[in-house]
């Protein structure tokens, strides 16, 4: 059997013979896991068990399981102390487990996960899967977080606890007593694929025992060194009945359920014959095959329906089993004959069961209580009974256990009482006393902090759907309770449907409770005076969040519901509550916060954060009203708000898994971050956002829940970064509190839907905030670009073109207004006698003139002014004339403005340079004039190349200096050749313009000949 799946967290290594080797995280910024954690698990208060699976009890010590962690109690007298032991994810065990075997010489007993481990090639012993088997080489998912602890066992002589989970890749932890509260168990176990169901310790400590639920359908026998705790596979079979709980009996395992009772016989004496070696010089040997452990049902007789819930070993080869019927029924295993003789019925649910000097106790789900004498019981009395006790209280017993001179209960309050030796279950209290271990009863919904003096003595409360609010200190001992009153429901159409308890929100200094049902009520309770001094029908459906702000002068209570309304009211000076003004908005409202007396912030489901400024009516302070101030707009919903500590930051919480941090006086967005973890991966959606101001032993932080992996998280506010997370709830969380003690110090209060309170202890000295592998950042001030938000404007091409003509000539002079003489042109001949000036003052002036000349790509759309029509012919063979190099300049503006790009512009450049040179091969003389205006505007175009090539990393500088020595050096060349040519040719030229009588023009030839 392969040890674990490749698709699955493997945690026991196949067998190597070389060390491990952590690969390398793929993400950056991986934190240790293993001593990364800021918060610490200082307390839990409740209890997940249900079952007597759950709870043991063994000497001085006895333990239970609560959400994802377990709960070691050590008793001394009248005191206790609590250790928990919880493993992560990924923590690496002590001693591995060995691969189980897979060989063809096996014997065709099903194996667990046969069908799931068949192993290739790449998996093998020595493949990549081995060498990455540290912590620091995986990453949690949001379903491998999710574990609940839902089995335990003490080892006989108190060294060793042992624990099952259920989830994703459950594991079966054994973990040593020796140690105060562990994170690190000595073996991992993880050949279960569905959940553990109940795991159960042999009288000698020699074998442990892991049933898998009936989904999974193992039973596995583990062979334990009694020295160090490591763990072997030693025999297992098939179970897939639905078995309910599991003893020992001897040597022997017993298990029951539905319909069910099976006797496992466990062989010490394997016998294994010699394996033959293959090759001369093969020391190795085959892996020996696994004796299938062998099993035998109990023949039930008349009890064949029965559903078998408990059971207690009253020696090596009897037991007591009880049906959840009340049936007691003796199995006896004495010979090769094993024989289940029903004794009597108990007359009520049977729960749990447990032997002590000689007497049987069997404690019920409703709360009745019976002893039996087990000497009369050995000999089939039925009339054994000596105490029945019926249910005075209701509270039914779901487990119990015996310490030296103690007896432990756990009820369905998810309470457990220590009492004295001879106490009863299910007495009356008030004969004995107790130390009580409480509960938050049923699942807990919410949970509110107080101020340090208050009126209450305890430090945060917490409430249920039914209404009843339980005030806690920090060492979880109750300080009060009261209960909230709720107004009756009826429905016609839906009877059944009962009023609920949805928030509760208390005054800092315990004075009153303001509490919201599911009927829309919003009542204030006077914890003073015990009253309830106020109820308003608020909400046509389900108060979802209330709100108060406080002062020396100003109480003020703000509710938002389901029917898209926000409820405000406040305190008037006679001392009554009146409820002031009622908020509309075309969504849901999900929070409302009032961070000071001028101001209400409310989110809605429509993406929407809206301000109101609260206002007061001069001359009569009672008389106030919000006024609609601001408006934010979200990217997605909002899920939770806080308020920074200043009052000018807004924290929102949003379901695309970001927090969004605003300014209040601007209402701009100062910044946001994703809610990763810390390997930077796997968002979260966070909620009950929780802003932390920084003291003189810690920074600030943000703190938050997310019911996507089940975890606690603190970011920092400002930076965004990732600073730690922990898991312990099995079940949804429902809030998060923060607390400050009188040191200075700060704790955290967690409750979940699984009804256990957990408290966590911040530890955040001595530690670099951002200290994970990369270099930490400076820190960070509000006004520096990074955390300034992202600049976004749009320009349009017209707009670009714009910016691109001052860059162009910020390098050099700009050419100054000449004044041409007596202007021809070859191609619309002589039409006026009158000097033209260059319109330099209108390039300036106007931001976009229209084209005049024509270009390689574009035409005007009608000839230029004052000249005749331009023929077809005329338009193919026309060269540039002087104006048309006059305006270069002009024509690459024009570009830039058609085309709105610089890549585009430069092209176009390109194709005008080129079709020049190739005019530059006629024999057309150019002027001086021309010739020194082309010069300049190459040299200014140089300039401008030079200063792009300076901002600008796009262009290299061998590309630049290859291209301006290439063009120069060819224009330069041609220049001096039309210089050549233009003074040989010069005397000619005037000479034809005083005997035509024609404006000057820039060329002459065959067509000035002709004309």
């Amino acid at each position: 059997m392969a040890s674990t799946p490749s698709h699955r967290l493997r945690l026991t290594p196949a067998n190597s013979p070389f060390l491990p080797i952590p690969a390398r995280s793929p993400h950056r910024g991986r934190a240790p896991q293993l001593s990364d954690s800021r918060l610490s698990l200082k307390r839990v208060i409740g209890t997940t068990c249900v079952t007597p699976t759950g709870f043991d009890a063994v000497r001085s010590s006895f333990a239970y399981i609560a959400g994802g962690a377990v709960v070691v109690v050590d008793v001394d007298g009248d005191e206790y102390g609590q250790r928990f032991f919880r493993a992560r994810p990924t923590a690496s065990p002590i001693y591995g487990t060995p691969a189980l075997p897979y060989s063809t010489s096996s014997p065709s007993t099903p194996k667990a996960n046969d069908s799931r481990n068949r192993i290739s090639l790449r998996d093998s012993a020595f493949g990549l899967n081995d060498w990455a088997e540290s912590p620091t080489s995986k990453t949690w998912t949001s379903r491998e977080r999710i574990k609940a602890a839902t089995c335990l066992a003490l080892s006989k002589e108190g060294r060793f606890l042992a624990v099952g989970e259920t989830g994703y890749a459950p594991r079966v932890l054994i973990y040593s007593l020796e140690d105060r509260s562990s994170d690190t168990p000595l073996v991992s176990i993880s050949e279960h694929a569905y959940g553990v169901k109940a795991v159960a310790w042999s009288p000698d400590s020699k074998f442990l025992a892991s049933l898998g639920s009936s989904n999974d359908g193992f039973l596995y026998v583990w062979k334990i060194d009694p020295r160090t705790g490591a763990a072997k596979l030693f025999q297992q079979n098939r179970c897939t009945t639905y078995v309910k709980g599991m003893i020992w009996v001897g040597n022997n395992l017993i298990t029951l359920g539905v319909r069910h009772v099976k006797v496992w016989r466990i062989d010490e004496t394997q016998a294994t014959s010699p394996v033959k070696q293959k090759f001369i010089g093969d020391v190795s040997q085959a892996a020996q095959p696994q004796k299938t452990l062998p099993g035998r049902n109990v023949l039930l007789g008349n009890m064949i329906e029965a559903t078998f819930s408990c059971a207690a070993a009253i020696d090596d080869t009897k037991a007591i089993i009880c049906s959840e019927t009340g049936d007691v029924c003796l199995l006896d295993d004495f010979g090769k004959q094993t024989k289940l003789t029903h004794i009597l019925e108990s007359g009520f649910v049977t729960t749990c069961v447990a032997i002590r000097n000689g007497l049987v106790y069997i404690g019920g789900k409703s709360g009745n209580f019976a002893t039996l004498d087990l000497e009369s019981l050995l000999k089939g009395s039925s009339t054994c009974i000596r105490t029945n006790i019926e249910a005075s209280t209701g509270i039914g017993v779901l487990a119990m256990g015996f310490l030296k001179d103690k007896v432990v209960t756990v009820d369905a309050k998810r309470s457990i009482d220590i009492w004295n030796q001879d106490h009863i279950p299910g007495a009356s209290r008030i004969e004995t006393t107790s130390i009580p271990i409480p509960g938050g009863g049923d699942a807990v919904m919410g949970v509110g902090s107080l101020a340090q003096s208050n009126v209450t003595g305890a430090r945060f409360y917490t409430w249920s759907q039914s209404g009843q609010v339980i005030l806690w200190s920090t060492d979880g001992t109750i300080q009060s309770n009261f209960r909230m009153p709720l107004d009756e429901a009826y429905f016609e159409e839906e009877p059944e449907l009962a009023n609920q308890m949805v928030t509760i929100r208390a005054t800092m200094d315990g004075k009153f409770f303001v509490a919201g049902d599911k009927l829309g009520f919003v009542k204030v309770y006077d914890f003073v005076t015990k009253e309830c001094v106020s109820s308003m029908k608020a909400h046509s459906s389900e108060c979802q969040f209330i709100t108060i702000y406080e002062d020396k002068s100003n109480l003020l209570i703000a509710s938002c519901g389901r029917d898209r309304t926000a409820q405000l009211f406040h305190r008037l000076t006679s001392g009554e509550f009146e409820h002031f003004q009622t908020l509309e908005f075309a969504a849901r409202v999900s929070q409302v916060l009032i961070p000071s007396t001028d101001k209400i912030i409310t989110c809605s489901l429509d993406r929407a954060v809206q301000i109101h400024d609260l206002v007061t009516k001069e001359g009569d302070s009672d008389v106030m009203a919000a006024i609609p101030s601001r408006t934010l707009s979200l990217k997605a919903s909002p899920t939770s708000m806080a308020v920074g500590p200043d009052g000018k930051t807004l924290f929102v919480s949003q379901v695309e898994r970001s927090v969004y941090t605003f300014d209040l006086e601007t209402g701009k967005l100062s910044s946001s971050f994703k809610c990763f973890d810390e390997s930077g991966a796997d968002p979260v959606i966070l909620d009950s956002l929780t802003n932390c101001p920084a003291t003189d032993k810690e920074p600030a932080f943000l703190l938050g829940l997310s019911n996507t992996d089940k975890s606690i998280r603190m970011y920092d506010p400002q930076t965004g970064q990732f600073l730690s997370r922990e898991w312990g709830h099995t079940e949804a969380i429902h809030g998060v509190a923060m607390i400050e003690e009188d040191d200075a110090n700060r704790k955290v209060v967690s409750v979940g839907s699984d009804g256990t309170i957990m408290i966590w202890e911040i530890d955040l000295q001595d530690r670099g905030w951002g200290s994970v592998s990369r270099d930490s950042s400076p820190a960070k001030d509000p006004s520096t670009p990074v955390n300034l938000p992202t600049l976004r404007r749009v320009l349009s091409k017209s707009e670009l073109a714009e910016f691109q003509r001052p860059s162009s000539a910020a390098g050099g002079r700009r050419s100054p207004p000449r004044t041409l003489s007596k202007r021809r042109s070859l191609y619309f001949g002589n039409f006026s006698s009158t000097p033209v000036k260059t319109p330099t003052a209108a390039q300036t002036l106007t931001p976009a003139p229209v084209i005049a000349e024509d270009t390689p790509s574009r035409r005007p759309s009608g000839p230029p002014s004052g000249s005749p029509p331009i023929s077809p012919k005329s338009r193919v063979k026309r060269r540039p004339s002087v104006p048309a190099l006059n305006s270069a300049k002009t024509k690459s503006n024009g570009s830039l403005r058609s085309f709105g790009s610089l890549n585009m512009s430069t092209e176009q450049t390109c194709r005008t340079l080129r079709a020049y040179r190739k005019k530059l091969a006629s024999t057309d003389p150019i002027s001086q004039e021309i010739l020194a205006e082309l010069d300049q505007e190459l040299r200014l175009t140089a300039v401008a190349l030079g200063d792009r090539a300076t901002r600008s990393k796009a262009m290299s500088d061998t590309m630049l200096s290859g291209l301006l020595d290439q063009y120069s050096e060819r224009l330069v060349s041609l220049l001096d050749e039309k210089l050549r040519l233009g003074k040989y040719r010069g005397s000619s030229d005037q000479e034809t313009d005083s005997t035509d009588k024609r404006p000057g023009s820039s060329g002459t030839g065959s067509s000035s000949t002709s004309a």
